[in-house]
């Protein structure tokens, strides 16, 4: 039975420093009454979305909030504004805290021209990232970033997208061919900071790109 007072963080880990620095942000936030916060690590998943279902099938939490093992929640007030949300708005599936209003036909959401939310990263040094920013509550989103993904409905992650990239940005779509709303946050400062370093694969990224689109195209037919 979903425990509707019961917010879960899930984390696909392979650095136990980075993880606990996160769990140190999770565990200075204001809790609010009557609720728990549960945590779960998958080790050693073979994708982003393998390990996500695993973690979905083990926790009974009405809310869940997908996020990296560099990601730092430095909102304190996190999970209230996260009720708020999710109680207020009970068509709004999934939020984050960036991503793209549009999804260019590259699929590649940082291209986009309707770039939304805002972010602090770590990479060589600070960054702030911010673009266009929701008037109230939150902005509709046709795609959120994987950095953060908070859920009140539970819909499996797709498998096919085996390794560590697209799992957001599919599961961005089958949340909204669901009928679900996916939005991004409005934030007066940012929520999160993301610790991610200067590594990406680009060509491990771009090799899903033909894949998501037979995909998403199965979805309308």
């Amino acid at each position: 039975m979903t425990n509707k007072k019961k917010i879960c963080f899930i984390t696909c880990v392979n650095d136990e420093v980075l993880y606990q620095r996160s769990v140190s942000h999770i565990d200075m936030l204001y809790l609010p009454r009557g609720y728990t916060v549960e945590k779960i690590a998958i080790r050693n998943a073979k994708s982003m979305t393998s390990g996500y279902n695993e973690a979905l099938q083990q926790s009974n939490a009405k809310y869940k909030v997908y996020l990296h093992q560099d990601t730092m929640i430095i909102n304190r007030m996190f999970l209230h504004d996260l009720l708020f949300l999710f109680e207020n708005h009970p068509n709004l599936g999934m939020f984050g805290v960036i991503g793209a209003k549009e999804l260019p036909e590259n699929s590649v959401w940082w291209e986009s021209e309707q770039k939304a939310g805002k972010i602090l990263e770590k990479r060589d040094t600070y960054g702030y990232l911010s673009f266009i920013e929701a008037d109230y509550a939150f902005q509709s989103a046709a795609v959120i970033d994987g950095v953060m993904m908070a859920t009140q409905y539970d819909l499996p992650w797709q498998e096919q997208f085996d390794g560590w990239h697209f799992y957001d940005v599919s599961q961005s779509v089958l949340f909204e061919h669901n009928g679900y709303e996916v939005g991004i946050a409005h934030q007066p400062h940012p929520w999160i900071m993301h610790e991610c370093g200067e590594e990406f694969d680009t060509f491990a990224y771009t090799t899903y790109v033909h894949q998501f689109h037979l995909w998403k195209n199965t979805l309308s037919n």
